[in-house]
Protein backbone atom coordinates (compact mmCIF):
# COMPACT_ATOMS: atom_id res chain seq x y z
CA UNK A 1 0.00 0.00 0.00
CA UNK A 2 1.33 3.38 -1.03
CA UNK A 3 0.06 6.49 0.79
CA UNK A 4 0.67 10.14 -0.07
CA UNK A 5 -0.62 13.29 1.60
CA UNK A 6 -1.44 16.64 -0.02
CA UNK A 7 -1.98 19.79 2.05
CA UNK A 8 -5.29 21.49 1.35
CA UNK A 9 -5.01 23.89 4.27
CA UNK A 10 -3.91 24.11 7.93
CA UNK A 11 -6.61 21.68 9.05
CA UNK A 12 -7.40 19.75 5.88
CA UNK A 13 -5.37 17.07 4.10
CA UNK A 14 -5.98 14.89 1.08
CA UNK A 15 -4.98 11.28 1.52
CA UNK A 16 -4.26 9.22 -1.62
CA UNK A 17 -4.08 5.46 -1.06
CA UNK A 18 -3.00 2.97 -3.73
CA UNK A 19 -3.38 -0.76 -2.96
CA UNK A 20 -1.05 -3.09 -4.89
CA UNK A 21 -2.50 -5.28 -7.70
CA UNK A 22 -1.64 -8.58 -5.98
CA UNK A 23 -3.67 -7.65 -2.90
CA UNK A 24 -6.61 -6.48 -5.01
CA UNK A 25 -6.48 -9.68 -7.09
CA UNK A 26 -6.45 -11.83 -3.97
CA UNK A 27 -9.62 -10.18 -2.64
CA UNK A 28 -11.42 -10.31 -5.99
CA UNK A 29 -10.49 -13.98 -6.47
CA UNK A 30 -11.73 -14.82 -2.98
CA UNK A 31 -15.06 -13.10 -3.51
CA UNK A 32 -15.64 -14.77 -6.89
CA UNK A 33 -14.83 -18.19 -5.38
CA UNK A 34 -17.42 -17.58 -2.67
CA UNK A 35 -19.90 -16.36 -5.25
CA UNK A 36 -19.36 -19.41 -7.44
CA UNK A 37 -20.45 -21.66 -4.54
CA UNK A 38 -23.50 -19.52 -3.79
CA UNK A 39 -25.12 -18.74 -7.16
CA UNK A 40 -27.27 -21.10 -9.15
CA UNK A 41 -27.18 -20.61 -12.91
CA UNK A 42 -28.92 -22.88 -15.38
CA UNK A 43 -26.48 -25.17 -17.19
CA UNK A 44 -23.74 -24.96 -14.54
CA UNK A 45 -23.06 -27.06 -11.49
CA UNK A 46 -22.43 -25.29 -8.13
CA UNK A 47 -18.83 -24.09 -8.01
CA UNK A 48 -18.32 -24.56 -11.74
CA UNK A 49 -19.67 -21.26 -13.08
CA UNK A 50 -16.88 -19.65 -15.18
CA UNK A 51 -15.38 -16.43 -13.85
CA UNK A 52 -16.29 -14.59 -17.06
CA UNK A 53 -19.97 -15.48 -16.59
CA UNK A 54 -19.90 -14.37 -12.95
CA UNK A 55 -18.25 -11.09 -13.93
CA UNK A 56 -20.93 -10.41 -16.55
CA UNK A 57 -23.71 -10.95 -14.00
CA UNK A 58 -22.18 -9.68 -10.76
CA UNK A 59 -19.11 -7.66 -11.72
CA UNK A 60 -20.33 -4.28 -10.40
CA UNK A 61 -21.66 -5.82 -7.20
CA UNK A 62 -18.39 -7.63 -6.50
CA UNK A 63 -16.34 -4.54 -7.20
CA UNK A 64 -18.52 -2.54 -4.84
CA UNK A 65 -18.15 -5.11 -2.07
CA UNK A 66 -14.39 -5.40 -2.53
CA UNK A 67 -14.02 -1.60 -2.69
CA UNK A 68 -15.77 -1.23 0.67
CA UNK A 69 -13.65 -4.02 2.13
CA UNK A 70 -10.38 -2.48 0.95
CA UNK A 71 -11.24 1.02 2.17
CA UNK A 72 -12.46 -0.23 5.54
CA UNK A 73 -9.31 -2.28 6.10
CA UNK A 74 -6.67 0.08 4.76
CA UNK A 75 -7.90 3.50 5.90
CA UNK A 76 -6.88 3.11 9.58
CA UNK A 77 -3.42 1.85 8.52
CA UNK A 78 -3.08 4.78 6.11
CA UNK A 79 -3.74 7.21 8.95
CA UNK A 80 -1.15 5.51 11.15
CA UNK A 81 1.40 5.49 8.33
CA UNK A 82 1.00 9.23 7.74
CA UNK A 83 0.58 10.07 11.47
CA UNK A 84 -2.49 12.18 10.68
CA UNK A 85 -4.80 12.95 13.61
CA UNK A 86 -8.30 13.24 12.13
CA UNK A 87 -11.04 15.08 14.01
CA UNK A 88 -13.74 13.54 11.83
CA UNK A 89 -14.17 10.43 9.75
CA UNK A 90 -12.63 11.18 6.35
CA UNK A 91 -14.75 11.74 3.24
CA UNK A 92 -13.72 9.03 0.77
CA UNK A 93 -13.94 9.95 -2.90
CA UNK A 94 -12.52 9.01 -6.32
CA UNK A 95 -12.14 5.29 -5.62
CA UNK A 96 -11.50 3.07 -8.64
CA UNK A 97 -9.92 -0.12 -9.93
CA UNK A 98 -6.95 0.98 -12.03
CA UNK A 99 -5.97 -0.55 -15.42
CA UNK A 100 -2.81 -2.04 -13.88
CA UNK A 101 -4.92 -4.00 -11.38
CA UNK A 102 -4.32 -1.74 -8.40
CA UNK A 103 -7.06 0.01 -6.44
CA UNK A 104 -6.90 3.68 -5.47
CA UNK A 105 -8.99 6.05 -3.43
CA UNK A 106 -8.62 9.46 -1.87
CA UNK A 107 -10.01 10.86 1.35
CA UNK A 108 -10.39 14.43 2.56
CA UNK A 109 -9.35 14.45 6.21
CA UNK A 110 -10.08 17.19 8.76
CA UNK A 111 -7.10 17.15 11.10
CA UNK A 112 -6.16 18.76 14.38
CA UNK A 113 -4.60 22.20 13.95
CA UNK A 114 -0.92 22.44 14.82
CA UNK A 115 -0.31 25.09 17.47
CA UNK A 116 1.42 25.74 20.76
CA UNK A 117 -0.08 27.12 23.95
CA UNK A 118 2.19 29.76 25.46
CA UNK A 119 2.39 31.59 28.79
CA UNK A 120 -0.29 29.44 30.42
CA UNK A 121 1.46 29.25 33.80
CA UNK A 122 1.12 32.26 36.08
CA UNK A 123 -2.07 33.68 34.55
CA UNK A 124 -3.44 36.68 36.42
CA UNK A 125 -7.18 36.31 36.95
CA UNK A 126 -9.68 38.41 38.84
CA UNK A 127 -12.09 36.38 40.92
CA UNK A 128 -14.72 37.73 43.34
CA UNK A 129 -14.24 36.58 46.94
CA UNK A 130 -16.14 33.51 48.07
CA UNK A 131 -19.53 34.36 49.56
CA UNK A 132 -19.56 34.13 53.35
CA UNK A 133 -22.58 32.20 54.56
CA UNK A 134 -24.16 33.93 57.53
CA UNK A 135 -27.27 33.22 59.61
CA UNK A 136 -29.44 35.36 57.34
CA UNK A 137 -28.51 33.28 54.28
CA UNK A 138 -29.16 30.05 56.21
CA UNK A 139 -32.57 31.37 57.29
CA UNK A 140 -33.42 32.14 53.66
CA UNK A 141 -32.56 28.58 52.68
CA UNK A 142 -34.55 27.24 55.62
CA UNK A 143 -37.56 29.31 54.52
CA UNK A 144 -37.22 27.96 50.98
CA UNK A 145 -37.15 24.44 52.43
CA UNK A 146 -40.37 25.17 54.31
CA UNK A 147 -41.91 26.48 51.09
CA UNK A 148 -41.05 23.26 49.25
CA UNK A 149 -42.77 21.21 51.97
CA UNK A 150 -45.75 23.52 52.40
CA UNK A 151 -49.30 22.21 52.32
CA UNK A 152 -51.63 23.89 49.83
CA UNK A 153 -55.31 23.91 50.78
CA UNK A 154 -58.45 25.87 49.97
CA UNK A 155 -59.16 28.81 52.28
CA UNK A 156 -61.86 27.88 54.78
CA UNK A 157 -63.43 31.29 55.28
CA UNK A 158 -64.43 33.98 52.81
CA UNK A 159 -61.21 35.91 53.16
CA UNK A 160 -59.77 37.77 50.13
CA UNK A 161 -56.67 36.68 48.24
CA UNK A 162 -53.30 37.61 49.74
CA UNK A 163 -49.75 37.73 48.43
CA UNK A 164 -48.39 34.18 48.38
CA UNK A 165 -51.79 32.62 47.81
CA UNK A 166 -52.63 30.45 44.83
CA UNK A 167 -55.63 31.52 42.78
CA UNK A 168 -57.41 29.38 40.21
CA UNK A 169 -58.85 31.61 37.53
CA UNK A 170 -60.48 31.68 34.11
CA UNK A 171 -58.51 34.14 32.00
CA UNK A 172 -59.69 35.93 28.84
CA UNK A 173 -57.23 38.44 27.28
CA UNK A 174 -58.22 40.83 24.50
CA UNK A 175 -55.93 42.69 22.11
CA UNK A 176 -57.10 45.58 19.92
CA UNK A 177 -60.70 44.93 20.99
CA UNK A 178 -60.69 41.23 19.99
CA UNK A 179 -60.33 38.15 22.21
CA UNK A 180 -56.85 36.63 21.94
CA UNK A 181 -57.92 32.99 21.61
CA UNK A 182 -54.45 31.50 22.18
CA UNK A 183 -54.30 33.22 25.56
CA UNK A 184 -57.66 32.03 26.90
CA UNK A 185 -57.13 29.82 29.98
CA UNK A 186 -59.56 27.76 32.04
CA UNK A 187 -58.73 26.97 35.69
CA UNK A 188 -55.33 28.64 35.36
CA UNK A 189 -53.16 28.12 38.47
CA UNK A 190 -51.34 31.30 39.54
CA UNK A 191 -49.21 32.07 42.59
CA UNK A 192 -49.65 35.69 43.61
CA UNK A 193 -46.28 37.39 43.76
CA UNK A 194 -44.56 35.47 40.97
CA UNK A 195 -45.70 38.02 38.34
CA UNK A 196 -45.86 35.38 35.60
CA UNK A 197 -48.17 37.38 33.34
CA UNK A 198 -47.21 41.03 33.98
CA UNK A 199 -45.51 42.89 36.87
CA UNK A 200 -48.83 44.57 37.76
CA UNK A 201 -51.22 41.70 37.05
CA UNK A 202 -51.10 39.93 40.42
CA UNK A 203 -51.83 43.14 42.32
CA UNK A 204 -55.26 43.38 40.70
CA UNK A 205 -56.23 40.04 42.28
CA UNK A 206 -54.95 40.72 45.81
CA UNK A 207 -57.88 41.66 48.03
CA UNK A 208 -60.47 39.99 45.79
CA UNK A 209 -62.61 36.98 46.72
CA UNK A 210 -63.55 33.73 45.03
CA UNK A 211 -66.52 34.23 42.73
CA UNK A 212 -65.50 37.76 41.77
CA UNK A 213 -64.57 38.92 38.28
CA UNK A 214 -61.71 41.36 37.77
CA UNK A 215 -61.16 43.57 34.71
CA UNK A 216 -57.85 45.30 34.09
CA UNK A 217 -55.85 46.74 31.20
CA UNK A 218 -52.06 46.51 31.18
CA UNK A 219 -49.40 47.97 28.89
CA UNK A 220 -46.82 45.43 27.69
CA UNK A 221 -43.25 46.36 26.65
CA UNK A 222 -41.89 45.89 23.13
CA UNK A 223 -39.89 42.83 24.25
CA UNK A 224 -42.84 41.03 25.88
CA UNK A 225 -42.51 37.25 26.02
CA UNK A 226 -45.84 36.87 24.20
CA UNK A 227 -45.16 38.45 20.82
CA UNK A 228 -48.81 39.30 20.21
CA UNK A 229 -48.74 41.44 23.38
CA UNK A 230 -45.52 43.30 22.54
CA UNK A 231 -45.97 47.07 22.67
CA UNK A 232 -49.72 46.79 23.14
CA UNK A 233 -52.38 47.40 25.79
CA UNK A 234 -54.03 44.11 26.74
CA UNK A 235 -57.38 43.89 28.50
CA UNK A 236 -57.90 40.97 30.89
CA UNK A 237 -61.16 39.56 32.17
CA UNK A 238 -60.39 37.33 35.14
CA UNK A 239 -62.89 35.12 36.96
CA UNK A 240 -61.61 33.94 40.34
CA UNK A 241 -62.78 30.37 40.85
CA UNK A 242 -60.91 29.40 44.00
CA UNK A 243 -58.27 30.66 46.41
CA UNK A 244 -55.75 28.35 48.03
CA UNK A 245 -53.24 29.15 50.76
CA UNK A 246 -49.86 27.75 51.64
CA UNK A 247 -49.46 26.39 55.14
CA UNK A 248 -45.78 26.26 56.06
CA UNK A 249 -44.67 23.38 58.27
CA UNK A 250 -43.59 24.28 61.79
CA UNK A 251 -39.86 24.46 62.42
CA UNK A 252 -39.35 21.69 64.93
CA UNK A 253 -37.59 18.37 65.42
CA UNK A 254 -40.24 16.54 63.39
CA UNK A 255 -39.60 18.82 60.41
CA UNK A 256 -35.80 18.41 60.73
CA UNK A 257 -36.24 14.65 60.86
CA UNK A 258 -38.59 14.63 57.85
CA UNK A 259 -36.41 16.69 55.49
CA UNK A 260 -33.07 15.05 56.24
CA UNK A 261 -33.08 12.84 59.29
CA UNK A 262 -31.60 15.54 61.53
CA UNK A 263 -32.04 15.38 65.31
CA UNK A 264 -32.86 19.08 65.70
CA UNK A 265 -33.49 22.32 63.85
CA UNK A 266 -29.98 23.46 64.81
CA UNK A 267 -28.48 20.34 63.24
CA UNK A 268 -30.51 21.06 60.09
CA UNK A 269 -29.21 24.65 60.05
CA UNK A 270 -25.63 23.43 60.42
CA UNK A 271 -26.10 21.06 57.48
CA UNK A 272 -27.63 23.82 55.35
CA UNK A 273 -24.73 26.15 56.18
CA UNK A 274 -22.19 23.48 55.24
CA UNK A 275 -23.96 22.78 51.94
CA UNK A 276 -24.22 26.49 51.10
CA UNK A 277 -20.55 26.98 51.93
CA UNK A 278 -19.54 24.14 49.61
CA UNK A 279 -21.74 25.62 46.88
CA UNK A 280 -20.15 29.04 47.37
CA UNK A 281 -16.66 27.54 47.14
CA UNK A 282 -17.66 25.67 43.98
CA UNK A 283 -19.06 28.87 42.47
CA UNK A 284 -15.77 30.66 43.15
CA UNK A 285 -13.87 27.76 41.61
CA UNK A 286 -16.05 27.90 38.50
CA UNK A 287 -15.49 31.66 38.15
CA UNK A 288 -11.74 31.11 38.46
CA UNK A 289 -11.86 28.42 35.80
CA UNK A 290 -14.00 30.57 33.51
CA UNK A 291 -11.47 33.40 33.84
CA UNK A 292 -8.58 31.03 33.04
CA UNK A 293 -10.46 29.60 30.07
CA UNK A 294 -11.29 33.03 28.65
CA UNK A 295 -7.68 34.17 28.91
CA UNK A 296 -6.26 31.12 27.15
CA UNK A 297 -8.92 31.28 24.44
CA UNK A 298 -8.02 34.91 23.79
CA UNK A 299 -4.27 34.23 23.90
CA UNK A 300 -4.23 31.19 21.61
CA UNK A 301 -4.99 31.48 17.92
CA UNK A 302 -5.59 28.60 15.50
CA UNK A 303 -8.08 27.48 12.89
CA UNK A 304 -10.90 25.08 13.68
CA UNK A 305 -12.17 22.83 10.86
CA UNK A 306 -15.55 24.03 9.63
CA UNK A 307 -17.03 20.55 9.54
CA UNK A 308 -16.02 19.97 13.15
CA UNK A 309 -17.88 23.10 14.22
CA UNK A 310 -20.95 21.99 12.25
CA UNK A 311 -20.84 18.59 13.97
CA UNK A 312 -20.74 20.27 17.39
CA UNK A 313 -23.70 22.46 16.44
CA UNK A 314 -25.58 19.31 15.43
CA UNK A 315 -24.70 17.66 18.71
CA UNK A 316 -25.96 20.61 20.73
CA UNK A 317 -29.25 20.77 18.87
CA UNK A 318 -29.76 17.01 19.20
CA UNK A 319 -28.98 17.21 22.93
CA UNK A 320 -31.57 19.96 23.40
CA UNK A 321 -34.21 17.98 21.48
CA UNK A 322 -33.38 14.89 23.55
CA UNK A 323 -33.85 16.87 26.78
CA UNK A 324 -37.24 18.14 25.66
CA UNK A 325 -38.32 14.65 24.61
CA UNK A 326 -37.13 13.17 27.92
CA UNK A 327 -39.41 15.63 29.71
CA UNK A 328 -42.37 14.22 27.82
CA UNK A 329 -42.70 17.09 25.37
CA UNK A 330 -43.72 16.24 21.83
CA UNK A 331 -41.69 18.47 19.55
CA UNK A 332 -40.72 18.60 15.91
CA UNK A 333 -36.89 18.33 15.79
CA UNK A 334 -36.78 20.31 12.53
CA UNK A 335 -38.04 23.38 14.40
CA UNK A 336 -34.70 23.54 16.22
CA UNK A 337 -32.50 22.96 13.16
CA UNK A 338 -32.93 26.30 11.42
CA UNK A 339 -30.31 28.73 10.06
CA UNK A 340 -31.17 31.15 12.88
CA UNK A 341 -30.75 28.61 15.67
CA UNK A 342 -27.58 27.19 14.10
CA UNK A 343 -26.13 30.71 13.95
CA UNK A 344 -26.97 31.22 17.64
CA UNK A 345 -25.28 27.94 18.61
CA UNK A 346 -22.18 28.42 16.50
CA UNK A 347 -20.11 30.73 18.80
CA UNK A 348 -20.45 28.44 21.82
CA UNK A 349 -19.83 25.37 19.65
CA UNK A 350 -16.58 26.81 18.31
CA UNK A 351 -15.55 27.94 21.79
CA UNK A 352 -16.09 24.41 23.16
CA UNK A 353 -13.97 22.87 20.39
CA UNK A 354 -11.19 25.42 20.79
CA UNK A 355 -11.08 24.87 24.55
CA UNK A 356 -10.94 21.10 24.16
CA UNK A 357 -8.00 21.41 21.76
CA UNK A 358 -6.21 23.78 24.14
CA UNK A 359 -6.70 21.35 27.04
CA UNK A 360 -5.30 18.47 25.01
CA UNK A 361 -2.37 20.58 23.82
CA UNK A 362 -1.45 21.77 27.33
CA UNK A 363 -1.67 18.16 28.52
CA UNK A 364 0.69 17.11 25.71
CA UNK A 365 3.15 19.91 26.46
CA UNK A 366 3.14 19.03 30.18
CA UNK A 367 3.12 15.25 29.61
CA UNK A 368 -0.09 14.95 31.62
CA UNK A 369 -1.70 11.52 31.26
CA UNK A 370 -4.12 9.33 33.13
CA UNK A 371 -2.61 6.63 35.29
CA UNK A 372 -3.59 3.01 34.81
CA UNK A 373 -5.63 3.20 38.03
CA UNK A 374 -7.52 6.21 36.69
CA UNK A 375 -8.26 4.40 33.44
CA UNK A 376 -9.43 1.33 35.34
CA UNK A 377 -11.77 3.56 37.38
CA UNK A 378 -13.30 4.81 34.13
CA UNK A 379 -13.80 1.26 32.86
CA UNK A 380 -15.51 0.40 36.15
CA UNK A 381 -17.80 3.45 35.94
CA UNK A 382 -18.83 2.58 32.37
CA UNK A 383 -19.30 -1.07 33.32
CA UNK A 384 -21.74 -0.08 36.07
CA UNK A 385 -23.67 2.11 33.62
CA UNK A 386 -24.01 -0.66 31.05
CA UNK A 387 -24.21 -3.58 33.49
CA UNK A 388 -21.15 -5.35 32.19
CA UNK A 389 -17.61 -5.98 33.42
CA UNK A 390 -14.64 -3.58 33.43
CA UNK A 391 -12.69 -6.19 31.50
CA UNK A 392 -15.26 -6.20 28.70
CA UNK A 393 -15.34 -2.40 28.57
CA UNK A 394 -11.55 -2.32 28.35
CA UNK A 395 -11.44 -4.98 25.63
CA UNK A 396 -14.35 -3.83 23.47
CA UNK A 397 -15.18 -0.20 24.29
CA UNK A 398 -11.88 1.47 25.20
CA UNK A 399 -12.16 3.72 22.12
CA UNK A 400 -15.91 4.33 22.43
CA UNK A 401 -17.30 7.85 22.62
CA UNK A 402 -18.39 7.57 26.25
CA UNK A 403 -15.01 6.26 27.44
CA UNK A 404 -13.10 8.89 25.46
CA UNK A 405 -15.33 11.64 26.88
CA UNK A 406 -14.70 10.46 30.46
CA UNK A 407 -10.98 10.32 29.73
CA UNK A 408 -11.12 13.89 28.46
CA UNK A 409 -13.03 15.09 31.54
CA UNK A 410 -10.39 13.70 33.86
CA UNK A 411 -7.61 15.10 31.70
CA UNK A 412 -9.31 18.50 31.75
CA UNK A 413 -9.43 18.31 35.54
CA UNK A 414 -5.66 17.72 35.62
CA UNK A 415 -5.05 20.67 33.30
CA UNK A 416 -7.28 22.95 35.36
CA UNK A 417 -5.50 21.87 38.53
CA UNK A 418 -2.15 22.75 36.95
CA UNK A 419 -3.38 26.14 35.75
CA UNK A 420 -5.08 26.94 39.08
CA UNK A 421 -1.99 26.03 41.09
CA UNK A 422 0.10 28.47 39.04
CA UNK A 423 -2.51 31.20 38.54
CA UNK A 424 -2.26 34.54 40.34
CA UNK A 425 -5.76 35.23 41.68
CA UNK A 426 -6.61 38.87 42.30
CA UNK A 427 -9.63 39.76 44.43
CA UNK A 428 -12.20 41.61 42.36
CA UNK A 429 -12.63 45.20 43.43
CA UNK A 430 -16.10 46.55 44.17
CA UNK A 431 -15.87 48.73 41.06
CA UNK A 432 -14.97 45.75 38.83
CA UNK A 433 -17.63 43.52 40.37
CA UNK A 434 -20.33 46.10 39.70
Amino acid sequence: MKVTVTDLGPTQKKLLVVVEPRDVKRLLDKRYRELSQQVRLKGFRPGKVPRKILESYYGKTVQGEVSNHIIRDTYPDALKQTELKPMLEGDVEDYRFEPDGSFSYSAIVEVRPVFEVKDYLGLEVEVPPTEEIGDERVDEELKALQERHAEVRSVQDDRPAQWGDYVIVDLVPSVDGAVFDKGVQKNFYLELGTHRIHPDFDGHLVGRRAGETVDCSLNFPDDAAVRDFAGKTVHFEVAINEIKEKILPELNEAFAQKVGGYASVEALKDALKERLSRAAEQATKQRLRAAIMDQLLNMTSFEVPEKVVEREVNRRIQHFVHQMTAQGLKIDPSRFDTPEIRAEQRPEAEKAIRWRLIVEQVAAQENLELSEDEKEAIYSDVARMYRTTPQQVKAEYADSAIVMEMVYQRLEEKVFKLLEDHAVAKATTAETAS
